[in-house]
């Protein structure tokens, strides 16, 4: 078994297991916010690999395996997923790219080869256990209850635990961050570019229904009277948000200035993810991950040796010993947080009012870690002083440019007759559908899915309300609102398994359509199941109308 070189020793900076840690950190961060992964193997798949990065941040392999289960984890919630969890799964698909052209190519190729016989001795019972819960899933007449679907799954995670846990490391792990890094912070700017450009709507500055109005008051009614919510300082707070998004990818673009934009970034995320909706506090936990790749080298070497003091103190002399203690209480801490907010579902209910409560026990395990995080950048950056700024990865062509791509297209969706739920236009005010409400966008309709649209009079039992026992974000989007493309009301349509009736609105006529007694009635198209990529991909936001002012929507 190969020696592990990479191992970073004390004072000994590198970058890629400094990222990979807190990308790590992160993973977990986003599986506290949304608990509904309890109940998937996939999401538990996620967590193993997420603690073996967590325990080996140089091994590239081990950090591959964790981006294939977060995307295999996204892919069982699409479309149900948020706008920035989505957007990471852009990210993932950029870094598997790199990750191909890394194997392909020296020194991953060789880093391989040294280590392939150790990692191909325990691949097989992985593969084995994957054919068993396809087997599982896909053999007619094999029970599906939740005995052997447990039994199924543990096999699965105890054949992976050996795989990540007991395989030699393969590093080289700089050359492979040198891939991605400065194809990540392009699709950063990507981001924040058109989360400015989505706000650039009417409504996003009228203080009555602006998204940056509603957001301040609920955060300031945390503070009781100390934060101001006087009409002036709320049509300040939209503007400022859109300098906020703006500014930040500019300032941490240029290096005079690179240091002010860590600030600027860490202060205004930190500050949204004190809101209590879901996932505010995930989102701002990436976009602090992300600030590792603008990370100068001299900044890396103060916050390693910065690391080295908080471990050495916590190891009581030992760096080796409070690193071990450190991956500790991140652990426990993941798991006590967890233990805590199913216990709030068990105690009390499995309801719309207790995830938000779960949620707040999410969000301060967070908010211990980003304040951490953004200390320590900050803290860095400031011993750092004038010293060369200059990032070290220098762009280069590779495949892993194209995946800038999605990112693109990502955001003008909603323009191209596309979905509107997960197009970098969270908490914007936009409305696309009808004669929209932008300052100089419209709509072109190429997939001409927001032509027709259908308003929802009546059902009985409610089809657009949260069940009693939600399974997903979607439960949680936009409550209340009735208005929703005829692609989404087929979709809740199909996907009723009971007795229901729904009357509705639909160019301008009134219908009804349901199921009694097990026979259907009404439009059957409503009744056909939405093909796989539409159903996986495209998901609209829920609008209270199509004209007038547009409220505040996720």
């Amino acid at each position: 078994m190969p020696q592990d070189s990479s191992r970073p020793s004390v004072g000994d900076y590198q970058r890629f297991p400094v990222f990979a840690l807190i990308w790590a950190v992160t993973t977990l961060v986003h599986q506290l916010a949304f608990t509904f992964w309890t109940e998937s193997w996939q999401g538990w798949i996620l967590v193993l690999a997420t603690f073996a990065v967590i325990y080996q941040p140089s091994c590239v392999l081990r950090f591959g395996v964790m981006v294939i289960a977060s995307l295999l984890n996204l892919w069982h919630k699409l479309p149900f997923v948020p706008n920035h969890i989505l957007y990471e799964g852009m990210l993932h698909v950029i870094m598997l790219i790199a990750m191909a052209g890394f194997f392909i190519a020296n020194p991953g190729r060789s880093q391989l080869s040294a280590v392939a016989r150790g990692w191909s001795s325990r691949l097989l019972p992985v593969l084995v256990a994957i054919l068993v819960k396809v087997l599982y899933f896909t053999v007619p007449g094999v029970p599906k209850g939740p005995l052997l679907g447990a039994l199924t799954t543990l096999f699965l995670v105890v054949s992976i635990w050996r795989l990540l846990f007991r395989s030699p490391i393969v590093g080289a792990g700089e050359n492979y961050l040198d891939r991605f890094a400065p194809v990540i912070r392009v699709a950063v700017g990507i981001m924040y570019l058109w989360a400015v450009i989505q706000k650039l709507n009417w409504d996003y500055f009228n203080i009555d229904v602006s998204c940056a109005a509603q957001l301040h008051r609920e955060i300031a009614a945390y503070f009781g009277g100390l934060v101001p919510t006087a009409p002036w300082i709320l049509k300040m707070t939209a503007a400022g948000s859109l300098v906020f998004e703006l500014g930040i990818p500019l300032l941490l673009f240029f290096r005079p200035t690179r240091l002010a934009g860590f600030a600027l970034a860490i202060g205004f995320h930190l500050w949204l993810s004190i809101h209590p909706a879901a996932g505010i506090f995930s989102f701002t936990s990436l976009i602090l991950a992300l600030l590792v790749f603008f990370l100068p080298s001299t900044w890396g070497i103060q916050l390693q040796a910065l690391w080295d003091r908080q471990m050495q103190w916590l190891g009581r002399g030992d760096v080796e010993r409070g690193r071990r203690r450190a991956r500790g209480l991140v652990l426990w801490g993941f798991f006590i947080t967890l233990i805590i907010q199913i216990g709030l579902y068990l105690t009390i209910e499995r309801s719309y009012a207790v995830f938000y409560k779960a949620n707040r026990i999410g969000f301060f395990a967070f908010f211990a870690w980003g304040c951490w995080i953004g200390a320590c950048f900050l803290l860095a950056g400031w011993k750092a002083g004038k010293a060369d700024r200059t990032l070290p990865n220098r762009a280069r062509w590779s495949l892993a440019w194209v995946g800038l791509i999605p990112i693109l297209l990502n955001g003008v969706y909603p323009w191209l007759g596309g979905r509107t739920q997960t197009s970098f236009s969270m908490y914007s005010n936009l409305r696309s559908e009808a004669e929209g409400n932008h300052m100089f966008l419209k709509r072109i309709d190429l997939f001409k899915l927001q032509t027709d649209m259908v308003e929802v009079l009546e059902s009985a039992p409610n089809i657009l309300g949260p069940s009693k026992r939600p399974r997903g974000i979607q439960q949680f989007a936009n409550v209340g609102h009735h208005v929703i493309p005829w692609f989404e009301f087929r979709r809740l349509v199909s996907e009723m398994p009971d007795d229901f009736e729904v009357t509705y609105l639909r160019q301008g006529k009134e219908l009804s359509l349901g199921r009694r007694n097990g026979e259907i009635y009404g439009d059957e198209q409503a009744f056909e199941p939405l093909p796989l990529l539409q159903r996986k991909f495209v998901w609209f936001r829920r609008l209270e109308s199509l004209e007038g002012p547009m409220c505040c929507t996720h």
